[in-house]
């Protein structure tokens, strides 16, 4: 029942993204922004424990341990990374669907923190991912199939409204800060297109 939530949430979060556009005040627009980056920042820290605890668990299967205890654990972790991933579409959202601000560059200062966090978040994923892919038997990875690939699955939802949104941002104005804005965008797509490809292609074929 939680896995079909968390895929609802997800499906959810890509149909959002066809909202029409709602014009918002600028202080409005700033306030959106700083939420954000603030959940972002949040999540990432939840996220980097959840993880510790995937990988202590994925070494402790990979040595013998017993996996008839440590699977479910393993599971309820993936589950939680996920729904704590989710939360950042909520915050980014409200701020695309209606309308990126037309903002000056020293208001974007929070924008490339707001890329890095995602960025971090990604690659932690895909690093996970591929540790328990090489790191657990085939009865377990067969076991925490669905919760792996819905953990996946969270990066491309929240990697396109984001990337819009920076995009968009700095579409009018000049400077370092939208230098710094395109390449983390540009490291961003990577994570989202290429790098986790593999990973969820080999996901995908597990029995």
């Amino acid at each position: 029942m939680r896995f079909t939530n968390f895929a609802l949430a997800a499906f959810s979060m890509g149909s959002a993204l066809a909202a029409p556009a709602v014009h918002q005040p600028h202080a409005r627009a700033l306030e959106i922004l700083s939420t954000a980056t603030t959940t972002v920042t949040t999540v990432k820290t939840t996220v980097e424990g959840e993880l510790q605890s995937v990988s202590k668990l994925v070494v402790s299967i990979g040595a013998g341990g017993n996996s008839t205890a440590l699977v479910p654990q393993l599971e309820k972790s993936l589950l939680s990374i996920a729904g704590e991933v989710t939360k950042i579409v909520g915050s980014v959202l409200p701020i695309v669907t209606e309308g990126v601000p037309a903002l000056a560059e020293d208001e974007l200062k929070n924008l490339p923190d707001l890329l890095n966090g995602v960025l971090s978040i990604a690659n932690g994923l895909q690093s996970t991912a591929t540790q328990i892919v090489n790191g657990v038997g085939a009865d377990v990875l067969k076991a925490v199939k669905p919760e792996l690939q819905l953990v996946l699955s969270t990066v491309e939802p929240i990697a396109k409204p984001i990337v819009s949104l920076a995009l968009g941002a700095v579409v009018d104005i000049t400077g370092p800060v939208v230098t710094e804005v395109n390449g983390l965008v540009g490291d961003l797509e990577k994570v989202a297109g290429g790098i986790l490809s593999p990973v969820t292609d080999l996901v995908s074929k597990i029995l």
